[in-house]
């Protein structure tokens, strides 16, 4: 389906009245949202000397990034992001407003990882780097980036979001939370703590997590070959079970120095270890037709695996030139090791291959920072910086390959890229009247990815962006808090490391739906020119209405091809193929009830939904969506709150369906409803208990796969059960 923007400016233009009504009945309940505060009366102290009359005003129009900033973008608060009680920013993300969570895979316009980016204190965190050891209580706010800015890398086609830690404590802080969780197949239990305190113009805050987590999945599966004329000629059901187990740490210590004349002096850093263990089996039956010798029914994995990251930055803010310099330097390193171990056996086991390999990888990580910031002329505030980062990864691994009884080949590999990136840019915000705005900005981006490895050619590739940027915000006269923003971009996707080198990645059990996949030096990144429309309107305290839609056009998009090398053996090929259209439509409404009536209950709500459409030219349709697009995602939540206790849930619905791939894939995707909620409980000063529920309605993990060609349809179904998932916070501060 598509819906040109100059309809959807319209329907903004349209739906602005209909909100305005809205802020008028809210206005006439609540006896208006905006106004000074009572003036504070005169009288005597008990000394009998008159205290001076002082008026003070209060201004509900203060600075709220969402409603002034003219680049666009929605701030999840330290408030929002702990009040039920995740462990991990991925659980936070789910009920973030335009924003899907499938597993770790973050994605907005319903675009995954490669098309949004996620950014830590506005960097890329570097290749090592482990997201499951940030924690909510160390995040000050989250940012969710709509229309990109040059400050940030234009790597950002879907948008950008953009997780700031805390740096600098005002008052002690010293807190400890315990949280224990169970479900059907899993139990997790964590501890995670935070020491925090100033004295005099030096601040340190330093916030430590131990986690455990165990878990056992059971799974079934199906695989069947059909003719075109639908019968059925090969049939299998494969049973397996996983079981996994896992300890990680981490530490994250800052200091900050207050210098004088407003300067900085930042120092932190960052660890981050874990071991894990991870058991897979699985036992397939035959139930129509014959398969090829040896045909491999009783497999296993057993990985361990273990991992130690850290690194560390120093930051430094100085005033320069009449203006202020943000500038940072950070290294880092890491090591992970596996071990996996992997019999396949034939039915009698009278055949059995072993696959056994020993890897570890290391990372080196260098990377500098820089932005200069002043006022200039009249409005104008002016910026502009860098960015230069070293990334260099090193794998090796022995493979242990061959029939067990027989001679068993031992193969060395080593593989080694580098990627080299180079960034600058500009930007200028300038205040053309006190109601309207206009933002512009460039950036330059360069990468170089080297790589090399045994038995690999050495390759190279370059990638060259120039990205310019505009935006502007106005908002309507006589503070009715309505305003529109627009954004013009163009913004690209680089590919993947692992996309441009000629290494061959082998599936253990080669089929069309377990392919072998393998680079391409030769890939360009994906280009995309885009527009964004949005109406907002503030129509009390704590109240919003939105509405945006956009569109995005992309070239030199990179499609994974599937084919077939050689008879029976399926490999993965990225190539850079046509062109994609992507739109989205949003709309958010968030509200207190006591918007509409200053007595009422203290309940909080909020609506959200993103609908999206997008189609591949190279791939014929219909749902040729790019990406495997979530075309739906609605979220409705609300929350209860008074001194003693507070609760909420949230409900959020996953649309799906069939995604064509290429003119022969096929998968589907698995409509999901996320039921959640939290309760908490103070017990005393200093004391709290936190109930939560996860994924309350049980819901279930579905996957279906088609391959269809002249010769027949193969098809593979997978399901694994899901469960409530029950967790329990006891929170301190001492």
């Amino acid at each position: 389906m598509k819906f040109p923007l100059t309809r959807i400016a319209m329907a903004i233009t349209l739906l602005t009245a209909g909100s305005a009504a809205l802020a008028e009945q809210a206005e006439s309940k609540a006896g208006g949202a905006e106004g000074a505060a009572p003036a504070a009366k005169a009288g005597k102290a008990d000394s009998g000397k008159t205290i001076q009359r002082v008026e003070i005003k209060g201004d509900t129009q203060a600075y709220d990034p969402r409603r002034d900033d003219t680049a666009s973008k929605t701030v999840l608060s330290h408030e929002e992001i702990i009040k039920f009680g995740d462990t991990n920013v991925f659980d936070v993300l789910k009920r973030a407003p335009g924003v899907t969570v499938i597993g770790n895979a973050i994605r907005m316009r319903g675009l995954g990882n490669g098309y949004t980016q996620i950014l830590v204190n506005g960097e890329r965190p570097p290749p090592g780097f482990s997201m499951d050891t940030v924690t909510p209580e160390q995040i000050e706010k989250i940012e969710v980036i709509r229309a990109a800015t040059a400050e940030h890398s234009m790597q950002a086609i879907a948008g950008t979001i953009n997780i700031v830690l805390k740096k600098v404590v005002a008052k002690p802080q010293r807190d400890l939370r315990i949280n224990g969780a169970r479900s059907d197949q899993s139990s997790n239990l964590f501890m995670m703590g935070t020491l925090a305190d100033r004295v005099d113009n030096l601040s340190y805050y330093l916030n430590a997590m131990l986690g455990h987590n165990e878990g056992s999945t059971p799974g079934t599966s199906t695989d069947r070959f059909l003719t075109p004329q639908g019968q059925v000629v090969q049939w299998r059901d494969t049973v397996s079970e996983s079981r996994n187990r896992s300890n990680m740490l981490g530490l994250q210590p800052r200091l900050n120095w207050k210098l004088p004349d407003d300067e900085q002096l930042n120092v932190s850093g960052y660890l981050q270890a874990m071991r894990s263990a991870y058991n897979w089996h699985a036992l397939t039956t035959n139930r129509v037709g014959s398969f090829g010798w040896p045909d491999y029914v009783d497999r296993s994995s057993d990985t361990s695996s273990s991992g130690l990251f850290g690194g560390g930055d120093v930051n430094w803010v100085v005033k320069l030139w009449g203006g202020k310099l943000d500038a940072k330097l950070s290294a880092s390193r890491g090591r992970n090791d596996n071990d996996t171990v992997r019999p396949s056996a034939t039915a009698d086991h009278a055949t059995v291959l072993r696959r056994d390999s020993d890897s570890r990888s290391l990372y080196t990580n260098y990377s500098t920072t820089g932005k200069y910031t002043r006022t200039l002329f009249d409005g104008h505030a002016i910026a502009g910086g860098w960015e230069a980062s070293s990334n260099l990864t090193e794998d090796t691994s022995v493979r242990v390959e061959g029939l067990v009884g027989g001679p068993l080949d031992t193969i060395r590999e080593s593989f080694r890229p580098k990627v080299v990136k180079l960034a600058a840019y500009g930007q200028d915000e300038w205040n053309v009247t006190k109601d309207w705005s206009v933002y512009m900005g460039a950036r330059w981006e360069s990468i170089r990815t080297d790589s090399s490895g045994a038995g690999l050619a050495d390759t190279q590739s370059s990638t060259h962006v120039l990205s310019p940027v505009a935006q502007t915000l106005y908002k309507f006269p006589d503070k009715s808090g309505r305003q529109l923003r627009m954004a013009l971009t163009r913004t690209f996707k680089a590919p993947q490391t692992y996309q441009l080198t000629a290494r061959r990645y082998e599936a253990d059990l080669n089929t069309r739906f377990t392919p072998d996949s393998s680079g391409n030096p030769n890939l360009k990144p994906e280009l995309a020119n885009g527009i964004d429309l949005t109406y907002e309107h503030f129509w009390a305290p704590g109240a919003v209405f939105s509405v945006g839609a956009s569109q995005r056009s992309i070239r030199d998009y990179i499609r994974t091809r599937l084919i077939e090398d050689r008879p029976g053996h399926w490999l993965s090929l990225p190539l850079n193929e046509g062109k994609a259209q992507v739109r989205t439509l949003d709309v958010e409404v968030k509200f207190p009830l006591k918007a509409f009536d200053k007595d009422a209950l203290p309940f909080d709500f909020r609506f959200s939904a993103n609908r999206n459409w997008s189609a591949v030219d190279s791939v014929p349709g219909p749902d040729n969506r790019l990406d495997q697009q979530i075309p739906l995602t609605v979220t409705l939540g609300a929350d209860y709150r008074e001194d003693q206790f507070s609760a909420g849930a949230s409900l959020a619905y996953r649309g799906g369906g069939m995604v064509r791939q290429s003119e022969q894939q096929f998968i589907r995707q698995q409509g999901r409803r996320e039921l959640e909620a939290y309760w908490l409980y103070k017990v005393r000063t200093g004391l709290q208990v936190r109930l939560s529920v996860n994924n309350a309605l049980g819901e279930d993990n579905r996957g279906e796969s088609r391959y269809v060609d002249v010769s027949g349809t193969s098809e593979t179904r997978s399901w694994n059960p899901g469960s409530a998932r029950l967790q329990a916070n006891v929170e301190m501060k001492f």
